[in-house]
């Protein structure tokens, strides 16, 4: 089984294992709670199980009633927006940091807060390199 990152004889890739998680809060829960929750609670638990299995990057991006609104705003309605309430983004130098993650005792024993604030069983998950054309305003440029 191949675990490093990237796809062999190409250019532009990060040359990194980019985890993308999506994510819906818990059946009745205020997109307030939910937000403190992930933020304060289940994210300070998992940066130090990410830390030691050498994570580049850890981010939340949320969709909530404000964001939804504002999109179907500018597009008139249109909007045709994903049903869920969060993404979760973790990008790791490889597969093996990432697969060291999800074995550790710790990261299993988190998945235990889940009930808490999100449905696990809407949980969505897209895993690969990420091809750059553009970091921090500048345009990458490929040889």
């Amino acid at each position: 089984m191949v675990l490093e990152a990237g796809y062999p004889n190409t250019k532009g890739f990060r040359k990194v294992t980019k985890v993308t998680v999506l994510i819906k809060k818990k059946e009745g829960m205020s997109d307030e709670d939910f937000m403190d929750h992930y933020n304060n609670i289940h994210a300070r638990m998992a940066v130090p199980v990410l830390l030691r299995h050498n994570i580049l990057s850890y981010s939340l991006t949320y969709h909530l009633r404000r964001d939804r609104t504002i999109m179907q705003d500018m597009l008139h309605g249109k909007a045709n927006l994903l049903p869920y309430d969060a993404i979760c983004t973790f990008v790791f130098p490889d597969y093996k940091a990432f697969a060291k993650f999800m074995y550790d005792p710790e990261s299993n024993a988190m998945n235990k807060d889940h009930v808490n604030f999100m449905d696990e069983s809407q949980m969505k998950m897209m895993v690969g390199d990420e091809y750059m054309l553009i970091d921090n305003g500048e345009r990458i440029e490929k040889d």
